[in-house]
């Protein structure tokens, strides 16, 4: 913060203004807000010299204006912040969808995973987190969108060929509408479900609610554009030509018509907005790139911020000041979500329940032992591709430092306890399962009591202290495999408990020895829940949202949090967050990174926890990125005075 005032009186601009360029090697964009542009009290010897002192808020005031209020004794300013943002991640990774809708109610469907082929799923996104819409009738991808969440319009696409099908939306369910007059895909769409435009790559056409009429073709020939605005009033952007294509056009409802450039031309980009405040992101240039572009009718200009994942073919919705990115390619796949705000009433992205970066840990690893609060966190041994390691590692809230060795290698195995204080229950020392149990006193471990039935993959209790916990499900080499086993460790020795109704492996714990849960697990996949009350298990009535395992976790019994971890086979890595309140469950904004058998750290409250490592199938790697859960009130823009700058 102190770099913050600073560098932002330093460069308060002599004729009293400043602008966002200002803000820049101080803090990063994305972490600007509020909170950040408060209670600035240095100032250089020269700001009484260039700031005016005025009784009342000047009005209009804009971007960059500055000044002194004298009657509250505040100094005010006006800043634009622009930035991406985490959402929360799509259920189904794809790329080439329909999409349609504004940032906090947009629509995405169809679209191709690699290898399963073309799609007919549709999801909805609430601002918050995505859920299942009614399924297309017909399977495609690259198809052409307009309208809202529930009056959309989807429209041509590829199938096995090029298609002509329309289909309406009316939040629920699909329905034919008439078809296009030319069949194609990799098309851009812009306006209502009942006045609409659909062009490129080599056609434009009109919908009115019942039948495409053909228009004039755009001046330039191209495929995957970017487009935004109305019926009688667009603008498309970008494009394949072949080749990475800058060209923007701007239709009248007529004719089109050739206007500035992009700035960094490219293809298989999506945009938003309207025909005079338009927003282009991601794309093609060759490379893959996250720049993003704003339009204000004549010119483009990038903006300081671009997509934390840089991808091709995604999603996208919205205005240019609150526009949605989601899905989308690289490497594989993706179901990663991101938000854009630019504007001068501030948006406070703090406020909002998120997950935020925090320090990487030294070894990428999964299926390891975590433990700890958030800011104090505990990971030990786990897999690190190809192998097993014994190493350990203590986390301080910003960074990993490494400290005693497990005595063996191995994987899969709950540590439950504190930073100083815990206990590695059992896991997988190939080729074997171990009974085996190790305590670690904040810098070292030592030899414990052995378990009775050695396993992996089970899960635990989270609570301190390491001498009163609780063990249960996992997989061990003995028919059928998959255990139900409940063990107990009082300080002294393991004691068997009942068992749990429903055996799993891969499920997720929390809680204490006589208030522990279960969460989802395998196999097969699961959203079953089960409570212990330090003698018994019940199964609750309370279900997931959607079935998961191998998933982080932290929390107690009534206030649960899951993470991470499998939506279905391992390659199905997901970073859905789920919280569960003693009643029912409820979903979250999901992790950053999808990953499964992920560590996760957390004791007594969903408001504080931490995710780390885990795995991705594609490549193969182990990770080392944390990121930090954190509670707030729903955030909302509030107008131009959350966007002043003060000294009280």
């Amino acid at each position: 913060m102190g770099s913050l005032k600073q560098n932002l009186a330093n460069n308060i601009l002599s004729d009293g203004k400043f602008d966002a360029t200002d803000l820049s090697g101080t803090v990063p964009a994305s972490n600007v807000n509020n909170d950040s542009l408060t209670n600035i009290t240095t100032f250089s010897p020269s700001l009484g010299d260039t700031i005016k002192s005025v009784a009342s808020d000047p009005s209009p005031a804009t971007e960059g204006d500055f000044w002194y209020n004298t009657t509250e004794g505040a100094l005010k300013g006006y800043v634009q912040i622009k930035a991406w943002s985490s959402g929360g991640n799509m259920g189904t990774a794809r790329y080439g969808l329909g999409f349609l809708g504004t940032q906090t109610a947009a629509l995405g469907a169809g679209g191709y995973i690699f290898p399963g082929g073309n799609q007919n799923i549709t999801e909805e996104y609430s601002g918050y987190t995505w859920s299942a819409g009614g399924n297309l009738g017909t399977t495609r991808r690259a198809l052409g969108g307009a309208g809202t969440q529930t009056a959309g319009l989807v429209f041509g696409g590829f199938s096995t060929t090029n298609s002509n099908a329309t289909e309406e939306y009316d939040g629920s369910a699909w329905t034919a509408g008439g078809s296009l007059n030319s069949a194609r895909s990799y098309m851009a769409g812009c306006g209502t479900q009942t006045v609409t435009l659909g062009f490129g790559p080599s056609a434009t056409e009109e919908y009115d609610g019942s039948a495409w009429t053909s228009s004039n073709a755009l001046n330039t020939t191209r495929s995957q554009l970017g487009g935004a605005g109305i019926q009688t009033a667009a603008v498309g952007f970008g494009g394949f030509l072949p080749g990475a294509s800058s060209d923007t056009e701007e239709y009248d409802g007529t004719s089109w018509t050739a206007v500035n450039n992009l700035n960094t031309a490219r293809w298989a980009l999506a945009g938003a907005g309207t025909q005079t405040s338009a927003l282009g992101f991601g794309g093609v240039t060759p490379a893959l790139t996250g720049a993003t572009e704003e339009y204000d009718g004549t010119n483009w200009s990038t903006s300081s911020a671009s997509l934390a994942t840089a991808r091709r073919n995604p999603g996208g919705a919205g205005s240019r000041s609150a526009a949605l990115a989601f899905g989308g390619l690289t490497t594989t796949q993706l179901a990663v979500t991101e938000e854009y705000f630019s504007d001068i009433a501030n948006y406070s992205a703090s406020s909002q329940s998120a997950w935020a970066s925090g320090g990487n840990m030294n070894t990428g690893r999964a299926r390891f032992g975590a433990a700890g609060a958030k800011d104090s966190a505990i990971a030990a041994g786990g897999y690190t591709v190809p192998g097993n390691t014994a190493n350990t590692e203590t986390y301080d809230g910003s960074s990993w430092t490494e400290t005693g060795n497990l005595p063996t290698a191995k994987n899969s195995f709950p540590l439950i306890g504190s930073q100083t204080a815990a206990i590695a229950c059992g896991g997988y020392v190939p080729p074997s399962y171990t009974t085996a149990s190790d305590i670690f006193n904040g810098s070292t471990w030592t030899s414990a009591p052995t378990m009775n039935t050695g396993r992996e993959s089970a899960a635990g209790s989270t609570a301190s202290p390491y001498n009163a916990v609780v063990v249960f499900g996992g997989y061990d080499g003995a028919p059928p495999h998959f255990e139900g086993h409940t063990e107990e460790y009082n300080g002294t020795s393991w004691s068997e408990q009942n068992n749990m109704p429903t055996a799993l492996s891969q499920t997720m714990g929390g809680g204490t020895q006589t208030a522990a849960i279960s969460s989802g697990g395998g196999p097969p996949i699961t959203n079953i829940t089960q409570l212990y009350d330090g003698t018994n298990w019940t199964t609750s009535p309370a279900t997931l949202v959607s079935n998961q395992q191998w998933g982080g976790y932290a929390g107690t019994q009534t206030a649960n949090l899951i993470f991470g971890g499998s939506s279905g086979p391992a390659s199905n890595q997901t970073g859905v967050t789920q919280e569960f309140n003693g009643t029912a469950w409820a979903t979250l904004p999901s992790l950053g990174t999808a990953r499964y058998a992920v560590g996760g750290s957390g004791q007594g409250t969903t408001a504080s926890a931490s995710a780390f490592g885990g795995l991705v199938p594609s490549p193969f790697t182990g990770l080392q990125n944390t990121e930090e859960w954190t509670v707030g009130a729903p955030a909302s823009p509030t107008g131009a005075a959350a966007s002043t700058i003060t000294t009280s």
